[in-house]
This record gives C-alpha cells, sequence and structure tokens, in this order.
C-alpha cells in the first residue's frame, strides 16, 4: 500500500452528515488548514478518543487556522450517538461506501469489523495533502497538539 503521496490533491469525496446535509472533502474545508480524520467506527475505543481529543482542542484548532472533519462507514444512529457523547462541533461524515472510499484513500480496510482503519490527513488550504498517516490496526493517528505545531511551524518559515 503506498497511501496518498504529499502534495496531491485529496480525492472529493461526498456522504452524508450528522445533522443533515453533505459533507464535500475537501472542498468544505477550502480557504484553511484541514484535518480528515478517517476513523474505524463508534465501536472503536481509540477513535472515541482521538475525536474527543480534537474536540477539546477545536478552539486552539480554530486560533490556529485548522478546521476539522471526521468521516467512518458508521451508519446515521451510530455516528449520531458518537457526536452526542462527546459533544463534537465538527462535521462528521457517516455511511461511506468501504471499498470505493478504501480505494480513493489507499487505505487499510478492517475485514472483521467492515471498516476503514484510521487515515488521517492534514491538508493545506488549497486542498493539497500536507501529510498522511496511515493505520493498519488500532493505534497510529494524528494528535491535535502535532497539527497546531506543524501548522504553525509551516507558517512560520
Amino acid at each position: 500500500m503506498a497511501g496518498l503521496r504529499n502534495g496531491t490533491r485529496f480525492p472529493r469525496l461526498v456522504m452524508a452528515k450528522v445533522g443533515g446535509g453533505e459533507l464535500h472533502l475537501p472542498d468544505d474545508l477550502q480557504g484553511s488548514y484541514g484535518v480528515v480524520l478517517a476513523y474505524r467506527g463508534s465501536w472503536c475505543t481509540r477513535c472515541n478518543a482521538q475525536l474527543a481529543s480534537f474536540q477539546h482542542f477545536l478552539a486552539s484548532l480554530g486560533e490556529a487556522g485548522i478546521e476539522v472533519a471526521a468521516f467512518s462507514t458508521d451508519d446515521e444512529v451510530h455516528a449520531e450517538e458518537m457526536v452526542a457523547n462527546h459533544g463534537l462541533e465538527f462535521p462528521v461524515g457517516f455511511g461511506v461506501d468501504l471499498e470505493t472510499v478504501g480505494e480513493l484513500l489507499k487505505g487499510y480496510i478492517n475485514e472483521e469489523h467492515r471498516s476503514l482503519e484510521s487515515s488521517n490527513f492534514l491538508l493545506h488550504p488549497d486542498g493539497a495533502i500536507e501529510l498522511a498517516v496511515y493505520a493498519s490496526g488500532p493505534i497510529g493517528r494524528l494528535a491535535p497538539e502535532d497539527v497546531i505545531d506543524v501548522v504553525n511551524r509551516r507558517r512560520a518559515r
């Protein structure tokens, strides 16, 4: 698995969004640095912790000019529960097609749970990939503090 390369445009994805409407990636993040969190599902404790952490740092991320969006193969009910349980204020998409999105992201698939493995991306304001973090199992993902640090360092250049 080669993964998506830094500097290439993040693939266009459209999916249903918790609360109604659609999430359009990377378009909905254009103009700001963007974090895209493809997570395993509401059943994953580490995904719950990661999304809660991004919510905890959401104000700091916003001050740094960074927007966040997340999605999974979860159905609407489980995605809504995830958002409610953690008070998530960033857009969360649901119900993505596993094979299609797995191929577009060039990520790992969890065959046991029929879900994506964690695939996290930091996008430049123009939608190009600044960095990608792929996990082949439950560990290995972006942390909000690291994202803020990377963006601040890139801006300081």
